[in-house]
């Protein structure tokens, strides 16, 4: 076999030291850098395990945070719709309060309008009762050609009350 070895130009001892010095660098190679870069790689696969699950957490607590805020926004919606009804309500309310006042006062203004129209027309027909019987008197003076002082005044009172009849 020796033999063999040296016709196809394999030494044994070259192949023994070769052989050594693999093993040589296989274990410092294993040992400096196989084990360090291993452990890196590990150190990065948990941090990126734990990366993706602080980020499954976080989705979650996201969605948890959107469900809240809508519904906290369905709930200002609710109470706005609450606000923006009573608010409604209570413009209804005091427009009829409003509406009423207007009515008393409106009747009010009506009633004073009338008193002052009934005074106005009492007071006008005192005044041509006055005159009626200041020319009646007259007009009897002329008809009678007596003096002023001699006609009677029963007389130009019952004139003026037929006067008083016609306009009433």
């Amino acid at each position: 076999m020796s033999e063999l070895l040296h016709q196809l130009g394999i030494d044994g001892r070259l192949l023994l030291s070769q052989g050594v010095n693999f093993g040589i660098v296989l274990a410092v190679l294993t040992f400096f850098v196989y084990k360090p870069l291993v452990k890196i790689l590990n150190e990065r696969r948990e941090k990126i395990e734990f990366g993706l699950r602080g980020a499954e957490v976080v989705e979650k607590k996201l969605k948890e945070m959107e469900e809240i805020k809508v519904l906290k926004i369905q709930e200002g919606e609710k109470q706005a719709f609450e606000i923006v009804k009573t608010a409604e309500t209570k413009a209804g309310e005091r427009g009829e309060e409003i509406v009423s006042e207007a009515e008393v006062k409106a009747e009010e203004l009506l009633a004073k309008a009338a008193l002052i129209e009934e005074q106005r027309r009492l007071e006008t027909l005192a005044k041509l009762s006055e005159e009626s019987k200041s020319m009646i008197k007259k007009a009897l003076v002329k008809m009678v050609n007596l003096k002023p002082d001699a006609i009677d005044e029963a007389l130009i009172e019952e004139a003026a009350g037929e006067i008083k009849k016609f306009k009433a």
